[in-house]
């Protein structure tokens, strides 16, 4: 929906600088006006309108009041145009990928003064306004309108206080629905790119260098509403940071326990926190949850194969380097025929890593080494082995017996009358 403002001009500083706001050519994108024929020079509609409501007398005050102080008669204050804007909502202007262009928005403008106010003076500038806050843009129309009327000859009268601001968003809306425009909806963000901004009172605070006890809340709010996975812990997180939580006919409210004199509707603290938005994050939650175990569980995996791979790589390396001392020991050991056993060099392997050490294949290929070594510096020895054990007899034993890190030759002697073997 696009939201309609209006301020009464009174004081002529006011009347200065809005006359500077809507005559400057930097910051205006189009102008428009209505019932201003006789003004030859767009920038003088102030001098303009001024001629009109001193022909009708309305420069000053219709009535007088009472001073409270001195309780004299003087002039009551004077309204003598009307300031009125229009801001379209910034998901809706072209800027923001919206079907509202600048010339869209002039001709909306242009009709609703057209109906409700055709009998006014009255000129538009259409501006590009930029929120510093969250770095947004959006099509806003100002409309400067006379007091006038020129078919009547009164003043315009639209009534005092919230009835006429009603009336006025009544007329908004209505012609929103006309333009097939979003409607605002109470208690929701109504804007995707643009976000409720602090009041005005929160923003002098914060240029003073205070923190509103307000803005500390709604802080708090948003923190919780990012970790929470659903409305309980939402409130137990708000309540564990010193934050009063109830609902009250359907709404939730909160309350600084520090300062516990108002409690605050957390959709008026911050749109994005009424119902539905409190449930798109906590849905947001979950899953973001469930993405991080899934993460962690796919990481952890990856983990795994990454060293199972290591494993593999560090036992296919330790296989070939063992094979390759074996052939350079086979080779050596054959130019040594005709020595004897004791002279010839025992085969020496590096020790496996403890990560493969215990592997069944590294196992197997090491004994095998021994034992191929322990039957080659058999066979090529000069020394007469006894019977049975040349020929590989004892092959397996003396593999069995490098395993243990013991030589085959400084093991004793069977004893063959107690029966050994």
């Amino acid at each position: 929906m696009t939201i309609i403002k209006q301020t009464g001009v009174q004081s002529s500083g006011h009347m200065k600088n809005l006359r500077g706001y809507i005559n400057d050519d930097r910051k205006v994108i189009l102008r428009d006006s209505l019932n201003m024929d006789g003004c030859t020079n767009p920038k003088r509609w102030a001098h303009h309108m001024w001629m009109t409501r001193e022909a009708y007398g309305h420069n000053k005050a219709a009535r007088r009041v009472r001073d409270k102080k001195t309780g004299e008669l003087k002039e009551a204050k004077n309204t003598i145009l009307f300031h009125q804007i229009l801001g379209f909502n910034p998901d809706e202007c072209d800027l923001n990928g919206g079907r509202l262009s600048p010339e869209e928005c002039m001709r909306y403008a242009k009709e609703y003064v057209g109906k409700h106010y055709p009998n006014q003076q009255i000129v538009m500038a259409l501006h590009n306004e930029y929120c510093k806050a969250d770095k947004t843009h959006r099509y806003a129309v100002h409309i400067v309108i006379n007091r006038t009327d020129l078919s009547t000859g009164k003043r315009l009268d639209e009534g005092r206080g919230k009835s006429a601001k009603v009336k006025r968003a009544n007329r908004i809306r209505d012609l929103d629905h006309e333009w097939g425009l979003k409607q605002v909806v109470e208690g929701e963000r109504n804007s995707s790119v643009h976000k409720k901004q602090p009041s005005r009172i929160e923003k002098e605070l914060a240029a003073r260098g205070i923190d509103s006890y307000k803005t500390n809340l709604r802080e708090l709010c948003r923190i919780a509403a990012g970790e929470a996975e659903n409305i309980y812990d939402y409130r137990e997180l708000l309540e564990s940071w010193g934050v009063d939580t109830e609902f009250k006919k359907g709404r939730m409210y909160v309350t600084d326990t520090d300062n516990n004199r108002y409690a605050f509707s957390v959709a008026k603290l911050d749109a994005d926190l009424g119902t539905k938005g409190l449930e798109a994050a906590f849905t947001a939650n979950v899953a973001k949850s469930i993405h991080a175990e899934g993460s962690a569980a796919v990481a952890e995996k990856r983990d795994i194969e990454q060293q199972k791979a290591m494993v593999t790589e560090t036992k296919e390396r330790y296989l070939a380097q063992i094979r390759s001392i074996y052939r350079k020991y086979r080779k050596e050991i054959r130019g040594m025929e005709g020595m004897e056993i004791v002279d010839i060099p025992k085969l020496k392997l590096p020790r496996p890593d403890s990560d493969i050490a215990d592997d069944s294949e590294v196992k197997r290929l090491i004994l095998a080494c021994w034992r191929g070594a322990d039957e080659l510096r058999a066979e090529v020895s000069s020394t007469v082995m006894p019977k049975g054990k040349k020929n590989g007899g004892n092959a397996g034993i003396g593999g069995s017996q490098r395993a243990q890190q013991v030589p085959a030759q400084e093991r004793p002697e069977p004893n063959k009358e107690n029966g050994e073997r």
